[in-house]
């Protein structure tokens, strides 16, 4: 046998091969067997000597694969849903560019509102009407009678993409109904809480809650929310109204995510209140969705906000189902588009959502890094509320303005607003107790009525009570319920109102 000379390669093919080299050092394109050397190199070529000639094979490595290297996203995905042309913030959040890569498809998203209306066609086949409840009237039909859970429900998860009414952020995501407020948008902090245990044991990934309260976080709703979020939910929660600088529960509540609103132009809105509370901002102006009767209408208010970043929460559980609250949060505000000052700022909290970012990029760690040492809604564990009533903040209960117009676009609407009512209810108190309290003995050890004050018992056995205690006293038997190694949590009794 001999053996010929190696293939000549020209000054230009030799050039090339190395710059693709340096460029992409990572990736190896083989052709045959992998030599010793991992340069570029060419094989020895035998030919046997009174044969037929043998096919000479060459070995090219180049490497070409680089190793940051990934494929473009695919193409944005646009709903055939008639009335989505007049939806400007899934535009502006990019929720098509989002819904290429995830669109919610099993995850519960609980609304613990004022119910939905789950006879309208946009909602009917997304409405879990086998495990709502209404916790007002204290019984399983949690139809809205106000008008405000059913936009709420809409913005969230309306039907998406069947020919019909509005797209919903989380597209394919199914509606929990929780009624925890009444046919005039109010309610309190005891049904609240009630309903994030109710939300937590039934199979919710993702509780949005556009309400407020006027103080910080009362222990019992703190205790309520840690329940949700040691079982891996992600709880969003309105702002505010009411323009001011104040402080807004369960939004300043530890993990839970206050959202602020913004306008077309991505602006703050004029009435979404400021804070340390706020964690991020999403549209909150002029926000088409559905309405009471199959009617659809706009609406204002951080309350049309919060069901943006609950829609996108459920996009994130459906593309990362591993992800804790923490990650799932991280992926949602440290992608925001930020707006305002540089970082987390009072206003827009992150920044305002951008949902393919938080698909495409994930979680930038285990906790948002964008709040730095903050809890979640960027306010100290210190301010929250979790040792005692806390002090009164403000956040009003100035309601949405419906602006119906022709036909569908209905005014369902109502404004609510709190009337300057007391913060609290007087001669009420919320106590939650340990699995297993005898809580009858408990209770008549402290002289208070227990008739009918029951109002859940978590699957984890934890009791939450709503008791009648004597007027100017509360403090009093707070003070002496609090001290009993069986009580959680003991705290007054908080009015809320729809936002």
């Amino acid at each position: 046998m001999f053996r010929t000379e190696p293939p000549k390669v020209s000054a230009i093919q030799t050039a090339v091969i190395l710059l693709l080299a340096m460029l992409a050092p990572g990736l190896v394109l083989l052709l045959g067997q992998t030599p010793a050397s991992n340069a570029v190199a060419w094989s020895e070529h035998w030919i046997s000597a009174g044969a037929e000639p043998v096919t000479e094979t060459t070995h090219l490595y180049l490497p070409l694969v680089m190793r940051a290297y990934r494929p473009p996203p695919p193409p944005p995905v646009y709903p055939n849903d008639p009335y989505y042309g007049s939806q400007w913030g899934l535009t502006r959040v990019r929720a098509p560019e989002a819904w290429a890569l995830s669109t919610g498809q099993g995850v519960l998203i609980a609304v613990l509102d004022t119910g939905t209306d789950y006879t309208h066609p946009d909602l009917s086949g997304k409405v879990r009407t086998d495990i709502d409840r209404d916790f007002v009237n204290n019984d399983d039909d949690a139809m809205d009678d106000n008008g405000h859970g059913t936009h709420v429900s809409g913005i969230a998860a309306a039907a998406t993409n069947n020919s019909r009414g509005v797209a919903g952020m989380g597209w394919d995501a199914s509606i929990l109904p929780v009624k925890v407020m009444d046919s005039n948008g109010s309610g309190n902090s005891s049904l609240l809480a009630t309903g994030i245990y109710y939300a937590a044991d039934h199979g919710a990934r993702v509780i949005n809650m556009s309400l407020g309260g006027l103080y910080s976080c009362p222990s019992d709703l703190q205790t309520a929310v840690d329940y949700a979020y040691s079982r891996g939910v992600l709880l969003v929660a309105a702002a505010g109204n009411n323009g001011a600088n104040r402080t807004v529960f369960p939004a300043n509540c530890a993990h839970v995510l206050g959202v602020a609103a913004t306008g077309y132009y991505d602006t703050l809105a004029s009435f979404s209140v400021t804070g340390t509370h706020v964690s991020v901002a999403a549209p909150g102006e002029d926000i088409y969705s559905t309405l009471r009767y199959g009617g659809y209408g706009d609406m204002d208010g951080t309350s049309m906000a919060t069901p943006f970043v609950a829609g996108l929460a459920a996009l994130v559980y459906a593309r990362f189902p591993t992800y804790t609250p923490d990650q799932a949060a991280s992926a949602i505000l440290d992608n925001a588009q930020d707006l305002g000052s540089t970082g987390w700022d009072i206003y827009y909290g992150c920044g305002r959502i951008d949902a393919f970012r938080a698909l495409w990029d994930g979680a930038q760690g285990d906790y948002p890094v964008c709040l730095g040492a903050r809890v979640w809604s960027a306010t100290g564990a210190g301010e929250q509320g979790s040792g005692g009533a806390g002090e009164p903040g403000g956040g009003g209960a100035e309601g949405q303005r419906s602006r119906g117009a022709e036909e569908q676009r209905g005014r369902g609407a109502e404004e609510q607003r709190s009337g300057g009512a007391e913060e609290f209810i007087p001669g009420e108190v919320v106590v939650t107790l340990r699995a297993g309290a005898r809580a009858e003995a408990l209770f008549r050890a402290q002289g208070l009525e227990t008739a009918g004050s029951l109002l859940y018992r978590a699957r984890s056995g934890i009791q939450v009570w709503r008791l009648r205690v004597p007027v100017g006293q509360e403090e009093a038997v707070l003070a002496r319920l609090r001290a009993d190694p069986a009580v959680i949590a003991a705290d007054r009794n908080y009015r809320i109102s729809a936002q």
